[in-house]
């Protein structure tokens, strides 16, 4: 008889499909052990909840294992509780970073969870495998399983003594994990149109320490070869271009870092040209060796989107996190020369970080935007695992620290009519970072979100440049004057704030009784609580409001100029023209329908096309056209099937914008394309 395995990387579907990646860790551990051991076992990997009920209640599993993160932590046990229900002797297994690293908490989270009967721990094909092993070994006794340690595994055995096994050295030459896609196992996947992830290599040498990939166990970069990487990302090219997927995320922790990763990008690109794959990649770079990086990335242009993971940009900050060996200036030469290039890239921000300050932050956020950064994307602190944040209460005195539960954004769902809600701990004060500032700080980003990331108002990003004026210091003034915004922009601000303390619960149990209110709940169904805060918002005012932000955004910075003392020729009449420019460009951008009218012209007094791509201190003056310049808007064909996609996967609602906001990799991908006639 077969062992017959399940195994599930499950996403919630509440409100459609929380997390769209492809289940490539399942993938890869399914790979590991039919190489292993062959005909002895039968896998079926699982994405979606209500496919893996439909399965276990077809034919149940012997054994069922469940990634462990954060997303999707409760939604795993929901199914391992389901399983015991149905039979006792159903092995349960989870694998994944949401698991503590010291013994006391190890044995709390068993606990807590007493149908969950082994948890491995670091890379999980070998761990797993080797339950595969002891299992196989001892079919129709499960109680033998637990006999003696399982290594690479831990669980509590029936005196309630967690059991811990050896732990297992990593895989080495990551070419023994046979392709969980060329030997086509994640085929079915396809078919859902999910977002291809992969990975061409492993580790991290750096040891921040709010990150679980900074234990010491990670600290060697081991890779899939050169030819492992061609064939993988060869055959998933065939099967997107089959099934019009579009997007790649890179796993690697330091895209850019290794010298073969220039190799990855020419044939990322030479795929692109053959099979029209992939359309957009995104990756995290390298958090040094800036030549290289820029290098590796410099063929795929603007399809790459490039996260750099900066966190704090105060030196003290950077040292009490553990990454004071990481160069500053690495980030700001990358962000010039991307710049240069046309190409988008986002800086990733995190509070509140260990002696962190509001000032020192706005600080930060400041030499961020004055770097020719494109985008600034600033996080809330996750209390994790196999961190001092989120397993070791010295440290989070020292600080101060204080957290809050709230809703992973979308994880959230009613199955075998259980409510099933996944949450984070998120850190929102310390001793140095009050609360009241938190929510400045939110307040803050918000207009950051809106008024500088992304290209809506580069020509007005470039007009305060050219007026010897900077741009951090135009939003650190429309922040300050958010109660001038019209009213109907004021209330969304108001809401925004109410909503991003309203998210916050002082423990999982208050969280898990309000929204296991079936009033609460619906309004989860429907989009009015639970999502992203920041992105919710964003969607509101630009689906809704664009006309009028537009407005506001124009003559706050003409009175932001004005005030410099710095006035231009004629501010008035030239702040017009890049007002109606940028009407033009975004009009329709959020209007998702199957029917867009594709061609807007309008005509112009400067020829603010040519005067973009000239250098920052170029005046717009230089370039009057007496009015007889016509500009056509137009949306091109890939941004109409784009829409088009986004409607059949999201929606054409409210809560289908905000997915597509936070998903696109920039509101500018939905932004007319602007030529001269």
């Amino acid at each position: 008889m077969k062992l017959r395995i399940y195994l599930a990387d499950l996403t919630h579907t509440g409100l459609g499909t929380a997390t769209e990646a492809f289940p490539l860790n399942i993938g890869l551990v399914a790979s590991y052990c039919l190489k292993n051991f062959k005909n002895d076992v039968e896998i079926k990997l699982f994405k979606f909840p209500e496919d893996l009920k439909k399965s276990i209640d077809e034919k149940k599993p012997h054994l069922l294992g469940c990634s462990n993160y954060s997303w999707n932590c409760n939604l795993s046990y929901h199914f391992a509780n389901y399983v015991k229900s149905i039979d006792k002797s159903i092995v349960t297994v989870f694998g994944g970073t949401n698991y503590p690293y010291d013994i006391y908490n190890q044995k709390l989270f068993h606990k807590k969870r007493p149908n969950l009967d082994i948890h491995t721990f670091y890379e999980g094909e070998k761990s797993f495998s080797k339950i595969v092993e002891r299992m196989l070994s001892n079919m129709g006794n499960v109680k033998k399983i637990f006999e003696k340690p399982i290594p690479g595994s831990q669980f509590l055995n029936k005196d309630g003594q967690l059991i811990c096994g050896e732990k297992l050295q990593r895989i080495k030459f990551l070419n023994e994990i046979p392709s969980p896609y060329v030997t086509g196992l994640l085929d079915k996947f396809f078919y859902d149109k999910l977002s291809i992830l992969a990975e061409t290599a492993r580790g991290c040498p750096f040891k921040c320490n709010f990150c679980n990939a900074g234990d010491a166990y990670y600290n060697k970069v081991n890779q899939f070869s050169n030819e492992y990487v061609e064939d993988e990302f060869t055959y998933i090219a065939k099967q997107s271009n089959k099934h019009d997927v579009r997007h790649v995320t890179l796993a690697d922790n330091n895209f850019g870092m290794i010298p073969r990763d220039a190799k990855t990008a020419e044939l990322i690109y030479s795929l692109k040209q053959k099979y029209n794959w992939p359309k957009s990649v995104t990756v995290w770079t390298g958090k040094n060796s800036k030549e290289r990086v820029i290098d590796a990335t410099k063929l795929l242009g603007d399809t790459i989107n490039i996260s750099m993971s900066v966190q704090s940009m105060d030196p003290k900050v950077l040292e009490k996190i553990s990454r004071s060996n990481i160069k500053l200036d690495h980030y700001k030469a990358i962000a010039k020369e991307l710049s240069n290039q046309g190409r988008p890239e986002h800086a990733e921000v995190i509070i509140p970080l260990p002696e962190e300050t509001f000032e020192t932050h706005v600080k930060g956020l400041s030499e961020l935007i004055d770097t020719d950064i494109s985008r600034v994307e600033v996080h809330t602190l996750q209390m994790l695992h196999g961190t001092p944040y989120g397993d070791d209460k010295k440290y989070l005195e020292k600080y101060g620290y204080q957290y809050k539960s709230r809703l992973v954004p979308l994880d959230f769902g009613k199955y075998n009519n259980d409510y099933v809600f996944d949450y984070e701990l998120a850190g929102v004060a310390t001793k140095s970072f009050s609360f009241k500032d938190y929510i400045e700080s939110r307040k803050l980003t918000l207009i950051i979100n809106l008024c500088f990331n992304g290209y809506t108002f580069n020509a007005i990003k470039k007009y305060i440049l050219s007026n010897d004026l900077r741009r951090s210091d135009w939003i650190k003034y429309i922040y300050k004057n958010m109660d001038k915004f019209d009213a109907s922009i004021k209330d969304i601000f108001e809401s925004f704030v109410s909503e991003s303390k309203s998210e916050l619960w002082d423990s999982e149990e208050e969280l898990i009784n309000n929204y296991s209110n079936e009033e609460n709940y619906q309004k989860l169904v429907k989009g009015e609580a639970g999502g992203n805060v920041t992105y919710k918002h964003m969607a509101w005012i630009l689906a809704e409001k664009s006309q009028i932000l537009i407005d506001d955004i124009c003559e706050f910075s003409k009175k932001f100029i004005n005030s410099s003392g710095k006035i231009a020729g004629s501010i008035d009449d030239e702040m017009n023209e890049i007002r109606k420019y940028i009407k033009c460009l975004t009009s329709d951008s959020f209007k998702f329908t199957n029917s867009l009218e594709v061609n807007k012209k309008f005509k112009f007094k400067y020829d603010i096309l040519s005067w973009l791509k000239t250098g920052d201190k170029i005046k717009l003056k230089d370039f009057y056209n007496k009015g007889s310049l016509i500009i056509n808007f137009k949306y091109d064909q890939d941004q109409l099937d784009v829409k088009r996609d986004a409607i059949n996967r999201y929606g054409n609602n409210m809560s289908g914008t905000v997915k597509l906001i936070q998903r696109a990799g920039g509101i500018h991908r939905f932004h007319r394309k602007a030529a001269i006639i």
